[in-house]
């Protein structure tokens, strides 16, 4: 099926699942739809199995979306408690269109739950209290996590009483856009018809000797390699390393249980300049369970004690303060509560963290894969062999499980169907979705909202204008005469550039001595003693202090402009 096709079964209200091989555009299609859908303002609701794919699509797990946690099931005790929690009620009434991407990590049983949950809070008996989900994935991919070895069909998401009532039509994508290397795709191919070729097995070990000019990102089956990785890379940072400690309450006997379970660390190592991920979702700092950064300082809070600085990968800067894991009781009370700073090393990471990647190069260890879909999602992350360096591989690696092949080739069948469904029958359910889902048509409402999302592409085509005059070797003043803007609009241009676009140089445009040398010495010293508070979004004091600091004298487009070069000096 062509994407259009299948973006018309989703635009038409249809229960959907949408899947195919990595790279044959499952989330450009999610996003089209979630473009669509904000345009004639329909509520949706855009979450996944996991932190990181989360993070791909700009929404969070729909474990923290519908209030079921961690938990293996729920109670009509957990419904009426979930009840009581407006932020969760207000986000779950309010929205009409549910999306859950990765749905193959996503356990059978926690699909049952979310449709329990969905039906109780939405007071309807409908599949998914009456809203129009959408499932994607591919079931090749990494299955979900389980504690205890279970089997296929105990645990698939399509296996659930859930996915039979919501009956999803199936929208199989059949190009592919990731891999532009045919024998990369080819092989790809084999490994999901579970017949890889001998000559295919030979040209991936054969990859050991590529060499790349980036660094690689490094890709292994077990924790235990990755944390060898990452140590060593943390030893060579001459910085001085400083030790964070796990604040742990309760049973000793439960917590040693407990403390296996998770992948945070009771002694955790750091220095500034370590790459960094982390495990835990905060929506107030904007990150979430796999977000990505390097460490910048070590930060004092109001008490005094030091917490690490971290910039994420979109520039933003924040501060990572100790979060809490426990396990409850019935009354909802902490029996043993683990409390640490949710951060980990990240140079290398696991083939289940990859999933959802797309990677330029990758150094890849599959040689004790312990479960089929690994070397699966560990070679679909890259477009080429040429991005590859194989270090070792096994037999389980370019394996398939079994039942996903069969339930693949099913679904292929069941996509054939839905592409029979003719367009015109389609289209004509686009604006009775649109206004069951609370949604407008109104011509005029429409433009002014394409106008809004349009403006925030603008408003970062604005810096690439900036940019092409800065190359071009123009001055403040000229780029100011140029663009037509105010000074202060241009330096603010010069700081946003700085933080999101590294490899410009914006040596030119720095402050002369005497002023750069007041604001940053004046930035230096309030920082030593500000509150969080006191601190904007990209994690810089915020300039209002500095500007009040010199009563004026310095304006706040200068002060800007200072703040692009204080955290490079």
């Amino acid at each position: 099926m062509i994407q259009d096709k299948a973006l018309d079964i989703l635009k038409s209200g249809k229960n959907a699942f949408l899947t195919g091989s990595a790279g044959a555009g499952k989330t450009y299609t999610l996003n089209a739809y979630i473009q669509w859908l904000k345009e004639h303002k329909v509520p949706v609701a855009v979450t996944a199995s996991t932190g990181i794919a989360a993070t791909h699509m700009n929404g969070i797990t729909i474990h923290s979306w519908s209030g079921i946690g961690i938990k293996d099931s729920i109670s009509p005790k957990d419904i009426e408690n979930l009840k009581t929690k407006k932020y969760l009620m207000k986000g779950i009434e309010n929205t009409e269109i549910l999306i859950i991407d990765e749905i193959s990590m996503l356990h059978r049983n926690q699909l049952n739950m979310v449709n329990t949950v969905l039906k109780a809070l939405k007071k309807s008996r409908e599949a998914f209290g009456g809203m129009q989900v959408v499932f994607a994935g591919d079931f090749f991919q990494l299955p979900p996590v389980t504690r205890t070895p279970e089997l296929s069909r105990d645990k698939f998401a399509f296996m659930s009483q859930a996915w039979q009532e919501a009956s999803p039509t199936v929208c199989y994508l059949t190009e592919q856009y990731r891999q532009s290397d045919n024998e990369l795709n080819e092989i790809l191919n084999e490994i999901r018809k579970g017949a890889v070729k001998e000559k295919s097995i030979a040209t991936l070990k054969g990859t050991a000797s590529n060499i790349h000019e980036i660094e690689p990102t490094k890709l292994y089956s077990h924790n235990a390699d990755v944390d060898r990785i990452n140590e060593e890379e943390l030893a060579r940072i001459e910085n001085t390393a400083r030790i964070f400690k796990a604040t742990k309450k309760g049973n000793d006997k439960l917590m040693e249980v407990f403390e296996k379970s998770l992948i945070v660390k009771d002694n955790l190592k750091l220095k500034i300049g370590a790459k960094v991920m982390f495990l835990k979702n905060n929506h107030e700092l904007g990150v979430m369970n796999g977000s990505l950064g390097r460490i910048l300082d070590f930060v004092p809070d109001d008490t005094g004690m030091k917490w690490p600085l971290v910039q994420l990968s979109n520039r933003r800067k924040v501060t990572a303060e100790p979060e809490k894991w426990s396990i409850t009781n019935e009354t909802g009370a902490a029996i043993v509560s683990f409390d640490q700073v949710p951060l980990r090393l990240a140079w290398a990471i696991t083939v289940h963290k990859s999933q959802g990647m797309t990677l330029e190069a990758a150094e890849i260890d599959l040689g004790k894969s312990f479960e089929p879909g690994q070397g699966y999602v560990a070679l679909s992350r890259l477009q080429h062999l040429n991005g590859l360096k194989l270090l070792g591989l096994n037999e389980t690696a370019l394996r398939v499980d079994s039942l996903a092949a069969k339930a693949d080739l099913r679904f292929a069948e069941l996509s054939l169907e839905s592409e029979q469904i003719k367009d015109a029958e389609l289209q004509g359910k686009f604006e009775r979705h649109i206004l069951i889902s609370g949604g407008t048509t109104n011509k005029k409402e429409i433009k002014k909202n394409k106008a809004k999302l349009k403006a925030k592409e603008k408003k970062m085509n604005t810096f690439e204008q900036t940019i092409a005059l800065m190359k071009e070797g123009k001055s403040l003043d000229e780029m100011v005469e140029e663009r037509g803007m105010a000074l202060t609009t241009i330096q603010g241009h010069v700081l946003r550039i700085a933080d999101e676009y590294k490899e410009v140089d914006i040596t030119a445009y720095k402050p002369d001595a005497k002023t750069f040398g007041d604001i940053s010495g004046k930035y230096q010293e309030l920082k030593a003693k500000a509150k969080e508070e006191f601190y904007s979004k990209d994690g810089r004091l915020n300039s209002k202090l500095i500007y009040e600091a010199f009563k004026g004298r310095y304006d706040y487009g200068t002060i800007k402009l200072c703040f692009a070069f204080i955290e490079k000096d």
